[in-house]
């Protein structure tokens, strides 16, 4: 539906059932492979040459098998698969939604850390002064030119968007998305946001006043879930005090039931610097986990 807004922009789609049988050679790598609807970044890939394209296909199947009786097919479909150019920049999340005049209203703005090229996880996300003033203004006129499209009227709406000089390219746009998770909620402690009383009374953050009350502190979310490479039933109980004690000034601390998606907890934190979360990046979940002893008879 956006195409006509990015026309050199490459994707397609393609039945999932068909993607071992595609023609690699007229494939302009690097590309990402994903879900054409999804969540969490399960099966999301990013495939940098034709050497890598099988292993990242296989595993793309492997994620969406395992998946299949976690989410419902509303939240991760199985069946389409989009390949799209691989987007390169700085990468931000935003919340908002369309009031009832159609006027796209900003609710909040996360910029979004990787480990290195290949990663996709959720782990990382924070806000500060200058990750806002780095984005809101191309982030408002994102949504203003997706109205060009879409006319959207009383739509909460979550977006992820790449930046690098003047280009601006969508990631998602995922109402799905909108508040998911509660994570969110970083905005709260940040900066005092209460997003979801700004949604349902139809009104608008004074953001000036906002960046004007800010500290020049980094505020985030670690996101954490139980590594891939440990099935759940193997895991039978969570070291949260100590995974705790790993962040230096904890906002929040919510625990979840990881038996449902290996999500197991939200850490809203506050730093200092970006030095913290660098180090967070690389933090191995795993020491945090008890493990069942196997019993063989």
């Amino acid at each position: 539906m956006t195409k006509s807004l990015y026309p050199d922009f490459y994707f397609q789609d393609i039945d999932l059932s068909m993607i071992s049988e595609l023609d690699k050679n007229r494939i302009p790598f690097p590309v990402v492979i994903k879900p054409n609807i999804g969540y969490s970044s399960v099966g999301v890939h990013k495939v940098k040459n034709e050497r890598d394209w099988d292993i990242a296909v296989n595993q793309l199947k492997a994620d969406l098998l395992h998946s299949d009786g976690l989410y419902d097919s509303e939240v991760v479909g199985s069946q389409t698969v989009l390949i799209e150019e691989w987007i390169q920049g700085e990468e931000y999340a935003i919340d908002g939604y369309y009031n009832q005049d159609g006027e796209p209203v900003i609710l909040n703005v996360f910029k979004r850390l990787f480990k290195d090229d290949y990663d996709t996880s959720d782990r990382i996300y924070y806000t500060s002064k200058l990750a806002i003033n780095e984005i809101y203004h191309d982030a408002l006129k994102f949504m203003k030119n997706i109205q060009t499209v879409l006319p959207l009227r009383n739509y909460p709406v979550h977006f992820e968007i790449r930046k690098k000089g003047n280009r601006v390219m969508p990631i998602e746009i995922n109402p799905l998305r909108f508040a998911g998770a509660g994570t969110t909620d970083l905005g709260y402690h940040a900066y005092g946001m209460n997003m979801y009383e700004h949604y349902f009374s139809g009104t608008k953050p004074d953001w000036n006043r906002i960046l004007e009350e800010m500290d020049d502190r980094i505020y985030s979310f670690f996101f954490a879930e139980v590594p891939l490479e440990i099935s759940l039933e193997d895991v039978a109980r969570i070291d949260h005090d100590g995974l705790r004690h790993d962040f230096e000034y904890v906002v929040e601390y919510r625990q979840l039931p990881f038996q449902n998606d290996r999500s197991m907890a939200i850490i809203f934190y506050r730093s200092e610097d970006l030095n913290e979360n660098l180090q967070l990046l690389h933090l191995d979940l795993i020491p945090y986990l008890t493990i069942k002893h196997l019993v063989f008879n």
